[in-house]
């Protein structure tokens, strides 16, 4: 980033306007952040380099709304220097004086903030964070029981590089990171620290960019990276795939209607989900009038019986709420024998070896959690990254490790990690909707890996909607089907 910075200026755009366009990004989504809390009071916190520089530029933007804005600044004002010095000076003359803070008794806002934005330390930052930054840093994290916690570029005490913390480091709901994703956002070790990453465009030359090598192995998911096609004006039902969803079981009805209306939701044409007889009834009451629910006998049967439906499906889900009985796993096991279209393995599916996953024909998606995982691979998850490649790699599939910081996983690409979502998506039935999703897009046509980053993207964008509509804590996975709409919307935005 700092080569970046250093072709972008010397291509004519100034080191000032840079810091301004960072500052107008900081300020938006500050503003939509506090929207959403329906909070007024907005503290800004700098430090003496160029992150604090942003927030001036931010401060400065924010001073033409009516919120209530109070900016603190970590040391003396005489240490800031360059294009820092010189949005401090535009602040200041916006009417926005900064408060030095340097000891204890200094930590006392004007107002209770409903949102903090944290600026006090940049990508430059080695080691842990040295003199009053240590517990300034640590008050932040406690005001984060009551506001929202909002980090420029990096969370201040997160190496840029490796995501470590040495020290203290802000825990932000939020990080705002300007041009590129840094590298250390998105190691497993930053996870705990930067919340829902979000890139703001500062104008930095695409040929620069271009000309910039990132991370080796792995990259974030922006919504830049995604594309859903358009729907053309004589398409039908037909033309968007009729998935097919296989679940259920006494006392673990929730989870196949949870996929089936995710996957409605997600753009398919047709669903139809087979489930056990003695639970048909309430799947298809739970699943919605446009799904179509089918009654089986025994899993073995289902090839016999509706071979019409069988034929004519383009992508399958099986596993939520199926059991985990040994019928299941011979269902799974002809199942990839004799599957022709994709095929997602989820829950209660993942019974099987992952040298029979290998000879599928198929495109199969693996969807586990971290317990999922070990019990199919036989190790727990330690090192998501080195092990998400090792699954694709040994089954030649596409494996969605779940958990803060989805990892996907293919042969020869690299890592895809999701930031989008919240602690309050940690709800049953929340990996339901994901396989729904997932399931939907598949059987519209898009591949496999970008069916999977789409969907893990849209799943946590859709979680972070309903957490601003019901809270993090009221959270419960039929607000994440209710809140696909708008997270559809934000994906089509540009």
């Amino acid at each position: 980033m700092r080569e970046l910075d250093r072709r972008t200026i010397a291509d004519g755009t100034s080191g000032e306007e840079l810091m301004q366009r960072a500052g107008q990004g900081v300020a938006e989504i500050a503003t939509d952040a506090l929207a959403g809390r329906g909070g007024n009071s907005i503290l800004l916190i700098a430090g003496t380099g160029n992150n604090g520089g942003d927030v001036f530029a931010a401060a400065t933007e924010l001073s033409h709304t009516d919120l209530d804005i109070e900016v603190w600044i970590c040391g003396s004002q005489s240490k800031i220097k360059g294009d820092a010095q010189v949005h401090l000076k535009k602040m200041m003359r916006a009417g926005i004086l900064p408060k030095e803070v340097r000891r204890g008794n200094d930590l006392f806002p004007k107002t209770g903030p409903d949102l903090i934005v944290d600026g006090l330390l940049g990508t430059g930052s080695k080691g842990a964070p040295r003199g009053f930054m240590g517990p300034l840093i640590e008050w932040v994290n406690q005001e984060a029981q009551y506001a929202f916690i909002l980090s420029i570029d990096i969370p201040s005490g997160i190496d840029a590089d490796t995501g470590m913390a040495e020290g203290p480091a802000v825990k932000a709901d939020r990080t705002v990171t300007m041009g590129l994703p840094k590298t250390g956002l998105i190691c497993p070790a930053a996870i705990p620290y930067v919340g829902t990453v979000e890139v703001v465009d500062i104008g930095i030359p695409q040929e620069f960019i271009e000309d910039t090598e990132g991370c080796r192995t792995a990259e974030l998911i922006d919504r830049s990276d995604l594309f859903l096609p358009r729907r053309a004006r004589d398409s039908h039902k037909g033309t968007y795939g009729h998935i097919l969803l296989i679940g259920g079981s006494k006392g673990y009805t929730g989870a196949i209607a949870l996929s089936a209306r995710a996957a409605m939701r997600s753009g398919a044409g047709l669903a139809s989900v087979f489930t056990p007889g003695e639970v048909y009834p309430i799947v298809a009451q739970a699943a919605g009038p446009e799904v179509m629910v089918h009654p089986f006998p025994a899993l073995g049967k289902i090839p016999e019986l509706f071979s019409t439906h069988w034929k004519r499906c383009s992508a399958i889900l099986v596993g939520p709420g199926l059991g985990r009985s040994g019928e299941t796993r011979a269902f799974v096991e002809t199942l990839l024998a004799t599957c022709s279209v994709p095929l997602v393995l989820d829950a209660d599916a993942l019974c099987i070896t992952p040298e029979q996953i290998a000879a599928a024909e198929c495109p199969v998606v693996l969807t586990p959690h971290p317990g999922e995982f070990e019990r199919l691979f036989g190790a727990p998850v330690t090192d998501r990254w080195k092990q998400a490649r090792d699954a694709a790699e040994l089954t030649g599939k596409t494996v969605i490790l779940k958990g803060a910081g989805t990892v996907i996983a293919e042969q020869e690409k690299k890592l895809a990690i999701n930031l989008t979502g919240n602690p309050g998506m940690a709800a049953a039935g929340s990996g339901d909707v994901l396989a729904g999703i997932l399931t939907g897009l598949l059987g519209q046509g898009i591949p496999a890996f970008k069916a999977a980053m789409t969907a893990v993207y849209l799943h946590g964008i859709a979680g972070d909607i309903a957490a601003h509509d019901f809270t993090q804590q009221s959270l419960m996975a039929a607000d994440i089907i209710a809140a696909l709409p708008d997270a559809f919307r934000f994906l089509q935005v540009r």
